[in-house]
């Protein structure tokens, strides 16, 4: 499967878009917190339930052996451009 990053967005955490094949997945979430390494979380709606607790829900759910090539991907992507400090978008 073909999987290419399209663009990558930086604030507090690094958002991606992803294209599968000819699906474009967006609003993957790279993590980073202190003394950990980034990983990679889906895109998610929130909602709250009967109880006014707030709960979270994948948009998309990936196969197992997808989901890894896409989050090793979005991770060579995200340390590609920390590295170049240029802030562009990953062709």
């Amino acid at each position: 499967m073909d999987i290419r990053v399209i663009r990558s967005r930086k604030s507090l955490k690094a958002f991606v878009d992803v294209r599968l094949g000819s699906i474009t997945v967006r609003d993957f979430r790279v993590v980073k917190e202190d003394g950990k390494s980034p990983y990679v979380k889906v895109p998610f709606s929130t909602y709250k339930d009967q109880e006014g607790q707030l709960k979270f829900r994948p948009i998309v759910i990936l196969p197992e052996e997808v989901r890894g090539e896409v989050d090793l991907a979005i991770l060579n992507a995200y340390r590609r451009e920390k590295e170049q400090g240029n802030g562009k978008p990953t062709p």
